[in-house]
């Protein structure tokens, strides 16, 4: 019985091996890039006179539009009270007010910042 000959079993696994080296390769930098891309870290928030400021980081490498951003103060959408209408360029930091028509009480609050690929929490004090 006759087989397939040993050169031409090596170019066949040859083959295969390369066509699934690049297949994981290409997976694997789209997944990456696409996780990495609008990534934000919480650095500060404070309060005073009521308002609430944040201090954010966008640690991705594409620029964060004001879409993108979720503000939420102690549950509560806070997107309508905060200017976080400004774009966050990538790897730099913002500064985001939220300024509500009745003002936050003394005591903590608790502040969730969600962007497309992750959220952080952090608690402002009054």
């Amino acid at each position: 019985m006759k087989g397939v000959s040993a050169i031409i079993a090596t170019i066949l696994m040859l083959i295969i091996t390369i066509g699934l080296a690049g297949t994981a390769y290409i997976y694997i930098s789209g997944v990456m890039t696409g996780r990495t891309a609008k990534t934000i870290s919480l650095l500060d928030a404070s309060c005073s006179g009521g308002d609430i400021t944040v201090v954010l980081s966008n640690d991705g490498t594409t620029d964060i539009t004001a879409t993108d951003l979720g503000i939420w103060v102690d549950g509560a959408d806070a997107s309508g009270d905060c200017n976080e209408d400004q774009a966050v360029v990538a790897h730099t930091t913002a500064v985001i007010l939220c300024s509500p028509s009745t003002a936050y009480g003394s005591g903590g609050h608790e502040v969730l910042v969600t962007s497309p690929t992750n959220s952080g929490r952090i608690t402002a004090y009054c």
